[in-house]
């Protein structure tokens, strides 16, 4: 009778220690959206005008860069805080594992395009600020990622993991808040899981190398463990 060879996924491109470098990174990145906070809150050098953005000042008056520095002003420190915890969290993870091109660079380029598509729903007096398009955008291409990488773990477990973790972070159960623009957060989160598709598929090759496969043999009495590959 023929044996049973059993393979067993252990490692994957997440398994690898993320380096020390990229907190510093994603710490650095915070502080400077709280730097630009309290510039914003003081009024330095005009900020309180220049700094937010609204349909009349990208679209009408082709102030086009507002829709950049919107991301890295807050209306007030409760504001900044619910966005900084996920920022830096988020940051750090892809900067860890997928580099500092994923954040902050990307980051911050997609968080004025979020900003560019919101805008052209809201009414031109209603100024847009805050960065919470950023980390739904984060939190949209780390689960992206994190489902098809993970494949140490069927495709259930991670379809529960990705919706549980999706409904704790991202969808919260407080009442409906008219000051919240939710279009930022559906629209951010929309267009992280299509990135983060998109560059796993870009870099499929590197991440299926780093997978790692167990065969295992099985006869009649115990299971032998035959070998250890790299794919």
């Amino acid at each position: 009778m023929p044996p049973n060879i059993t393979v067993k996924i252990t490692d994957t491109w997440l398994s690898q220690k993320p380096s020390q470098i990229s907190f510093l990174i994603a710490a650095i990145t915070t502080l400077a959206v709280v730097i630009a906070s309290i510039i914003y809150w003081e009024n330095i050098a005009g900020a309180s005008s220049w700094m937010p953005a609204s349909a009349q000042s990208v679209y009408g008056e082709k102030n086009w860069w507002q829709a950049w520095t919107a991301v890295f002003a807050h209306s007030d420190g409760k504001h900044l805080l619910s966005n900084s915890f996920l920022f830096f969290i988020l940051g750090s993870f892809l900067t860890a594992y997928f580099g500092f091109f994923m954040f902050p660079i990307l980051a911050f380029l997609f968080g004025g395009i979020i900003n560019f598509i919101v805008l052209s729903t809201m009414p031109v007096d209603i100024r847009l600020l805050g960065a919470s398009g950023v980390v739904f955008w984060l939190g949209g291409v780390w689960l992206a990622l994190y489902f098809l990488i993970d494949q140490k773990r069927s495709y259930y477990q991670r379809a529960l993991r990705t919706l549980g973790v999706s409904l704790v972070l991202f969808f919260p159960a407080e009442a409906f808040d008219p000051g919240i623009s939710y279009s930022s957060h559906f629209i951010g989160f929309a267009l992280g899981i299509i990135v983060g598709v998109g560059y796993y598929y870009i870099h499929r090759k590197k991440f299926e190398a780093a997978i790692v496969r167990q065969y295992v043999v099985e006869d009649d009495s115990d299971p032998i463990l035959q070998n250890t590959e790299n794919f």
